[in-house]
């Protein structure tokens, strides 16, 4: 990608998150750019396409980053809690209009932005998973493909079609709690004091955990 349409496909990404699509118009865009509309239209078919980009770009920025934890060789439970802290700041610039507008007015992108995303999801649990056992801080038991796959569906789940069930479970608060059930489903004993003693989440929550 161009350098010039990488630039207005970030803008915009930005922007579609803080407000939601629907609010944004290619003239909002082309303004905060401080372009004229017929500039942005040589680069950019359509809103359509633009929207399009601006998921490409959020898909690649979290392949990316994810990408780079694997490569820092951390313990499971702190890698699984850095992936946490990224996506939680993720929910805590988005808009839970962003999500309501994906759905509604673009369904076929949102259909699609789904079901990357699980995938993503699923392949990185599952990773984690394998990796925790064989550092003995998660539960032998444990069968990794399911809770793989009912973490990336719980977390599907967040994206509810309904505004105002959108606005309820996309957020960080409702991401902290799905992470805490996920860590306490697999954890065994020296993973729960190990979790304990990283103090990772608030403070009210891990107390609440300890009895």
């Amino acid at each position: 990608m161009e350098e010039s349409k990488k630039l207005i496909v970030e803008k915009a990404s930005m922007l579609f998150m803080r407000y939601g699509i629907k609010s944004v118009s290619m003239d909002d865009v082309a303004r905060h750019l401080a372009i004229s509309k017929k500039t942005l239209y040589e680069q950019i078919k359509d809103k359509h396409e633009l929207v399009a980009l601006s998921i490409q770009l959020q898909e690649k920025e979290y392949l990316e980053t994810t990408d780079n934890l694997r490569k820092k060789g951390l313990a499971a439970l702190d890698e699984m809690f850095e992936v946490y802290k990224m996506v939680s700041e993720i929910f805590a610039k988005l808009n839970p209009a962003f999500q309501y507008d994906l759905n509604k007015y673009y369904p076929q992108l949102c259909e699609k932005m789904m079901r990357q995303e699980k995938n993503h999801i699923y392949e990185d649990v599952l990773r984690n998973l394998k990796k925790g056992k064989k550092e003995g801080v998660y539960r032998q038991e444990i069968k990794e493909d399911i809770i793989a796959r009912m973490h990336s569906s719980r977390h599907h789940a967040m994206h509810e079609k309904n505004e105002e069930e959108t606005s309820l479970l996309a957020n960080q608060e409702s991401f902290e709690e799905l992470f805490l059930y996920h860590f306490y489903a697999i954890l065994n004993d020296k993973g729960r004091e190990l979790l304990k003693s990283k103090n990772y989440f608030s403070i009210n929550k891990i107390k609440e955990a300890k009895s």
